[in-house]
Order: structure tokens, then sequence, then C-alpha cells
């Protein structure tokens, strides 16, 4: 297994930079000043959608399972804003691999079992308040009852 060193990102960084002179030979200076710029836009719009879905698990309609999810694949986008904003054909073709969302998936894939995990137990209630309960690995879990009332807004 290679090591990945500063060495190693230096030599890929010397690479992805001699094929921005290769593009720019292929096809013209202007063409290749126009990827490189459309490169480090999406790049940037990248990295910002992936710091508003990190703002968005503070909320309160987020689910446990959305916030997991949201958690794992951020980095990913991180990393996918990076190689775009980096100028270069080889960083930009290694961010389009990366945001294939079947290949982040498979690769992102885990147990399904341990973040679904529906309880195991008995459901039970309670006799002196509108509750239940129900236990899941060992755990007793509450779950309050309540009223809803749905208020219309003034005109």
């Amino acid at each position: 297994m290679i090591k990945l060193s500063f060495g190693w990102l230096f030599i890929a960084f010397i690479a992805d930079l001699f094929s921005l002179f290769l593009l720019a030979d292929a096809i013209g200076a202007w063409w290749t000043l126009l990827w490189v710029l459309a490169g480090m836009l999406l790049g940037v719009i990248v990295i910002l959608d992936a710091g508003d879905t990190l703002k968005s698990l503070g909320g309160i309609f987020a689910t446990p399972t959305e916030r997991v999810e949201a958690i794992k694949e951020t980095p990913w986008l991180l990393l996918v804003g990076v190689l775009f904003f980096l100028p270069g054909v080889l960083s930009d073709i290694f961010a389009l691999i990366l945001w294939l969302p079947t290949l982040r998936k498979r690769v992102l894939r885990s147990n399904k079992a341990e973040a679904r995990a529906p309880y195991s137990g008995e459901v039970y209630e309670h006799e002196s308040a509108p509750t239940s309960c129900y236990e899941q690995q060992g755990v007793t879990h509450v779950v309050i009852e309540g009223e809803f009332i749905e208020k219309k807004p003034n005109k």
C-alpha cells in the first residue's frame, strides 16, 4: 500500500497542473481559463451546499437517520468541493467520480441494522400518565403522548 505523504500530494498537484497545460494546448488558453473558473465556482457552490446541510441538522424536523446520513456525506461533499476548487483536469475528474451518488453510497455503505434498529422489547402503558414505554437493547424509552391543537393565522 502506498503511504500518502506530502511528497505524493505534491506530485499529484504537479501532474494536475501539467494536465492544464495539455488542455490549454488542445483547446486554447481562454477555454482553459473558463474551465478553471467554472470548476472553482462549482467547488464553492458544493462547499456552501455542504455547509447548509450541516446547518439544517439543528432543525426540529430532521430525523436521526437524516442526521446520520448527512453527517456521513458532508465530508465527502467538502472533499468534492475542494477538488473542484483546485485548478486542474485530474482533480476535476476525480471530483466528478466522488460526486456520483452511487459510488459515494457504495463507499459509505454500512450496517443499516445499526442505524435503524427497531425496538425489540414489549410496549406497555403506565397508569399514572399518558405515556408508553418500550425497551431497546436494554434501555427503556418513554414516549409521552399529548394533544395537538392547530392554530389558524388571524387575517
